[in-house]
């Protein structure tokens, strides 16, 4: 099919595909289902399906791929799709050389994005193809500041500037607490927009539990419904803390200063003065915590301060770099490139002291490999 315009015809616009039967006009959430590729050489029936697939291999094909990700990650799949598909419309690529595609399109495709787009975003535009320097060549607008770590005694020196009396900041620091100690993303506690709690994807009230070990040590325990990378939902955890910015008590104040319904969102609270509930949003969640750091000169906080700082501080706390993998949830050691004081983390294990790196030893926590 031709790039160009018809004769005579509206001038269409370069960002968007040619239009195709094969590519209905749809959010960009559901391209990876309705999207389709052209026929191949295979032996298909008449309605161009190859003949070793039934309808039932079908309709479960969609099933598992609307489930496999979650809304903001098929979103950014899609958007990938659209980009590739407006790249081969330029290059006058016949449909049927699309899917599959040759090694040297996609090449080609990544080499072009290089430079226009973050690395990050032609990772998730490609789906797994990488080629090795077209991160150095991404615009320096599309690279991200670097994201700092919140301190233990950063958090302790917000306190002072939570009023844990009222609805929003009782809510806001025990979102803060968990997330720091559960080593949670900021996005699987908090909302997008107050319309937007969904109980089958955001933890609700009904999502927390106790557990106790046998040795009589005692966690909290909540489960989220889901997550960027488990649709079936995880557990996130945390004990109490014997200073100011304990989870447990912190989550325990502001679920009795807005006692609302095991239904309601986990963070849920009773904003004033219409005393309506609704979710903690990120953006409330972080312009109070930002407000409060402005006070304190606590410097810049982002989303991912909390993650960042709380896998630091057990870290420090002599936590084997597997127990944090494992508490943080990550599949790989990507986890480390969070890091900004690896030589505070790794003194211990440099010193020249025996006994030390004795009683070092006994304090670590040994897990066997994320799988």
């Amino acid at each position: 099919m031709s790039g160009g315009n018809p004769v005579g015809g509206p001038k269409r616009n370069p960002a968007e595909p040619i239009p195709s039967l094969l590519r209905p006009h749809c959010p960009a959430r559901e391209r990876i289902i309705l999207w389709v590729p052209a026929l191949s050489s295979r032996d298909r029936s008449e309605d161009g399906r190859p003949q070793a697939i039934s309808n039932e291999d079908v309709e479960r094909i969609k099933t598992v791929t609307t489930r496999a990700w979650v809304e903001s990650t098929a979103q950014t799949y899609g958007t990938g799709l659209l980009t590739f598909h407006v790249f081969c419309d330029i290059r006058r690529v016949p449909d049927a050389q699309r899917a599959p595609a040759a090694e040297e399109l996609i090449l080609s495709f990544i080499a072009a994005l290089a430079g226009s787009y973050s690395a990050t975003a032609i990772d998730n535009y490609v789906a797994g193809t990488a080629l090795v320097g077209a991160g150095q060549l991404a615009p320096t607008s599309s690279k991200r500041c670097e994201r700092k770590p919140i301190t233990l005694a950063t958090l302790e020196a917000l306190r002072h500037d939570f009023n844990l009396s009222l609805p929003l900041d009782a809510a806001v620091w025990a979102c803060a607490c968990v997330a720091f100690f559960s080593l949670a993303r900021l996005g699987e506690l908090t909302v997008q927009n107050q319309k937007a709690f969904k109980p089958a994807q955001h933890p609700s009230r009904s999502n927390v539990r106790s557990e106790v070990h046998r040795d009589g040590s005692q966690v909290t325990v909540i489960h989220l419904p889901r997550t960027k990378s488990a649709s079936d939902g995880e557990d996130i955890s945390f004990a109490r803390s014997n200073h100011c910015a304990d989870p447990a008590g912190a989550l325990k104040n502001h679920l009795e200063v807005n006692a609302l319904p095991d239904s309601c969102h986990l963070f849920a609270y009773r904003k004033q003065p219409s005393n309506a509930i609704v979710p903690l949003t990120r953006s409330a969640m972080l312009k109070r915590v930002q407000g409060a750091a402005k006070k304190t000169n606590a410097g810049s906080i982002s989303g991912h301060s909390f993650r960042i700082g709380g896998t630091l501080e057990y870290l420090l706390r002599g936590l084997t770099f597997e127990a944090v993998k494992a508490l943080g949830r990550w599949k790989s050691d990507t986890f480390t490139l969070y890091l900004r004081k690896h030589a505070q983390v790794l003194a211990p294990y440099m010193q020249d002291n025996t006994e030390a790196l004795g009683r070092l030893s006994q304090l670590s926590i040994q897990l066997p490999p994320v799988r």
